[in-house]
């Protein structure tokens, strides 16, 4: 009892601590929560059927997935992980998450950032709009936008306390923002408060495809769908259709061309059916109403107006107006022309005048372009003086010298003469400021045999590879083998030879099918082990002639007993076993060697090699004549047939009653009669009767007729008849029942009715002895019983006695349906 007790007790205190152990993983990190994917599968459920924006549900899922898991998210900004319970801030575009306070003082300073652009030494007073960005996906909000108060995920919440039941950072309400913001979709997303975007509208309309042709049943943020039919919408040249399948957007321009009128329909033109607006090159000369003027704008399809000589108009001055009419024109005036001159601030002293001013003759002081020096000219006059700039041109080296120069000196127009960086030019252009153009000239690189080349610019050559060159190899072999190793120029080392040696064996008639060998490339490496590393010596490689291999033409060879014959190579051609049995016949002629293979003759080339076979030591095999189960008189195994077999056999006869002695070699010819012992056979035929024949074999029967008598019934059994085997075995007799049989079926099924009747009444009888027995133990009372009569009512009426009322009901219905018929 008491080691039963410490084992419940040390169980219960494992299980205590691995409680206290979970509950300290629980609360060192609250974020880690429990969570099962198949929860957001049943959500989400309803949303993956029957298509719609897959992207956008699935960005809602893994949002929802990374809240319900309970893993740390990273502010982007302080680079530290979101608690549950911080106030964060999501971004409308991208959806990241960040804490309020770190978005607040990013916000706060794009801001300050961007205001102190504008401080300069000249302020320019512009409207500009200051704006911060998220940090994620750059997306800009203003300056009201930045966030104040840390609200929930649906907004509907201001400080949404921690729930430990909820996703955090939500209110648990339900979300009611709109799903959809095109399409007129007027449907609210019904999920919980949820971070990320609402998903897609699972609502099901009835949308109509992209051409408008056919309508069905969709969901509502995807209303819009194709048909895959031809667009065959009519094109914005009113004659062609889109011929493309069923498609969301405008149709594309046409490609066709057609016969098109300019815009004053004096000419035509097969042009582009995208490009209907042209205009020719005519003027309209079209008269205006005054009659006296044309129209000089070039083709146009508006009204030419009115004639732009009439109307009121003014003196080239503009002091005096007055309205005139076509062909009548203004006149100039008496008075100053006051017009003020383009190029400066005068104004024009002339009279009236028609055209434009002449230059403005105010004298006034003027300075040089350098400032250097002052004088007194008319306003349209330049001043230049005489002072040379000692300025330094953009090049840098040389100095401008140009007489009254304004600091903006000419390039230099000296040749630079730098040498180039492909070292054997110099530059040929002007002087300039930093490093000269590469090389503009260009240079040859050759292949090996310098038949090829390609042109590189100068100074690349190092970096170019040469090119493919594909004329023949000039290096020779010095074995001799050109034709064989015909090969492409190339760099480098010739490939090995490729020819075939074709030298002939001293030991044998082949010759040697390897690869040339007279100059291989051999590698020797040091064999002894070096004491010290000096001592160590690199491998060095050697041209040398090698000997030719051992010949490996495959011959026939024949193994010791011509069983099979397999090739071998020529160097190590040899007959050998071949691992069978010998098999040639022995002196008895019924069987043959079982030793291994080996050779029949006496061979001086292998003399270890047996070459007779062992003789037959094995009794006599040969099948034995049917029927004898003896051995052969002469035992051992022996040429030629067996003698006859001499041994006397009992044998039953055919009907197995008596035995007969008989020789073994007469058996084989015994005949029937011989094996018969003459005495009626005791085995019956297929009626039942006796054999009549004597001792025979096979079955009897045959070639015998039954002619016994025996009896054959009706097919009650009730009459019976005898007559011979043979004749009711084919059916030739047969009885037939007559009334009596009919007569004691009658009484037969009477009788069986009768009997079942008196087994019915008696257990009814016992059925109501047990009934009264039964309730006189239940009364307690000692109570006689009359017995009851059942009276069974029966009906012996006919149909008609039956059915006469409702009979005469349907004929009185039928004759009034006639009746009524016949007179209205």
């Amino acid at each position: 009892m008491a080691r039963r007790y410490r084992d419940a007790a040390a169980k219960l205190q494992q299980s205590v601590q691995k409680h206290l152990q979970g509950m300290k993983e629980l609360s060192s990190s609250e974020d880690d929560e429990p969570f099962e994917p198949s929860v957001l599968d049943g959500v989400f459920q309803s949303y993956c059927k029957g298509g719609g924006d897959t992207q956008l549900l699935n960005r809602t899922k893994n949002l929802l997935e990374e809240a319900i898991s309970g893993r740390s998210i990273t502010c982007l900004i302080c680079i530290s992980s979101i608690k549950r319970a911080d106030a964060i801030w999501t971004c409308e575009h991208c959806y990241s998450y960040f804490h309020l306070s770190c978005i607040q003082k990013w916000a706060n300073d794009s801001i300050s950032l961007r205001s102190e652009e504008n401080q300069g030494p000249v302020t320019v007073l512009l409207p500009k709009k200051v704006e911060w960005c998220c940090p994620k996906c750059r997306y800009s909000y203003n300056k009201q936008q930045i966030p104040h108060k840390y609200r929930c995920y649906c907004g509907k919440t201001d400080d949404p306390p921690l729930h430990p039941w909820l996703i955090p950072h939500t209110c648990g309400e339900v979300c009611g923002k709109f799903l959809s913001t095109g399409n007129n979709c007027k449907h609210k997303c019904l999920l919980l408060c949820h971070p990320g975007p609402c998903p897609p509208c699972p609502q099901t309309v009835n949308g109509t495809c992209y051409c408008g042709k056919e309508v069905k049943r969709i969901r509502c943020s995807a209303s819009k769908w194709s048909c895959r039919q031809l667009c065959k919408k009519i094109l914005p040249c009113n004659t062609h259709k889109c011929e493309i399948e069923c498609h969301d957007g405008e149709c594309p321009q046409c490609n066709y061309t057609s016969l098109q009128s300019c815009q004053c329909r004096a000419e035509k033109a097969k042009r582009p059916c995208d490009d209907l607006i042209w205009h020719c090159k005519k003027k309209c000369n079209r008269p205006f109403a005054c009659g006296y003027h044309v129209c000089e704008k070039v083709c146009h399809s508006s009204d030419c107006g009115d004639c732009p000589n009439s109307g009121v108009k003014s003196c080239p001055c503009g002091a005096n107006q007055r309205f005139i009419q076509c062909p009548d024109t203004i006149e100039t005036c008496v008075g100053t022309c006051n017009k003020k001159h383009e190029n400066c601030e005068h104004n024009c002293p002339n009279k009236c005048h028609k055209g434009p001013c002449p230059p403005c003759q105010v004298v006034i002081e003027k300075k040089c372009q350098c400032s250097t020096h002052t004088r007194s000219l008319p306003c349209y006059k330049e001043f230049k003086c005489e002072t040379k700039c000692r300025g330094t041109r953009p090049c840098g080296k040389h100095g401008c010298g140009r007489k009254c120069c304004n600091m903006n000196c000419p390039p230099c127009e000296k040749i630079c003469d730098k040498p180039l960086q492909c070292g054997r030019h110099k530059c040929t252009t002007v002087c300039h400021h930093g490093p000269c153009y590469p090389c503009p000239l260009e240079s040859k690189v050759y292949c090996r045999c310098k038949e090829t080349y390609v042109t590189v610019p100068c100074g690349r050559e190092r970096y170019t590879k040469p090119p493919k060159c594909s004329l023949a190899c000039k290096i020779k072999y010095k074995c001799g083998h050109i034709d064989e190793n015909k090969h492409k120029c190339h760099f480098g080392d010739c490939p090995p030879c490729k020819a075939v040696c074709n030298k002939q064996y001293e030991k044998c008639e082949h010759r040697c099918v390897a690869t040339c060998h007279e100059n291989v490339s051999v590698v020797f490496k040091q064999v002894e082990k070096p004491a010290t590393p000096w001592e160590v010596q690199p491998p060095k490689t050697k041209i040398v002639a090698l000997k030719c291999p051992p010949c490996e033409i495959p011959v026939m060879v024949t193994c010791f007993g011509e069983h099979e014959t397999d090739n071998q190579p020529c160097h190590t051609a040899s007959r050998k076993p071949c691992g069978r049995q010998c098999g040639r016949p022995l002196a008895c002629g019924n069987h043959k060697c079982e030793l291994s293979c080996h050779l029949y003759e006496a061979n001086a080339d292998y003399p270890n090699v047996p070459y007779t076979c062992k003789p037959c030591n094995r009794e006599c095999l040969v099948v034995r004549p049917p029927k004898c189960t003896h051995k052969c008189a002469k035992q051992g195994c022996h040429p030629g047939p067996c003698p006859p077999c001499n041994i006397l056999e009992r044998i039953p006869c055919h009907c197995g009653v008596t035995e007969i002695y008989v020789r073994c070699r007469e058996l084989q010819n015994a005949t029937e009669e011989m094996l018969s012992c003459k005495q009626q056979c005791p085995k019956s035929l297929e009626c039942g009767h006796r054999c009549k024949n004597l001792c025979h074999s096979g079955s009897c029967g045959q070639n015998q007729v039954c002619n016994k008598k025996t009896k054959i019934h009706c097919p009650c059994g009730n009459l019976k008849k005898e007559a011979a085997c043979k004749a009711v075995r084919n059916m030739e007799v047969q009885v037939i029942c007559d009334g009596s049989c009919e007569a004691k079926k009658v009484a037969a099924q009477l009788e069986k009715e009768k009997e079942a009747k008196r087994l019915k009444e008696l257990e009814e009888e016992r059925n109501r002895r047990e009934l009264e027995e039964y309730t006189w133990k239940l009364s307690g009372k000692k109570k006689k019983y009359k017995e009851k009569k059942i009276v069974v009512v029966t009906d012996n009426r006919n149909w008609l006695q039956k059915y006469w009322f409702p009979i005469l009901c349907v004929l009185i219905g039928v004759l009034s349906a006639i009746y009524y018929i016949f007179n209205v």
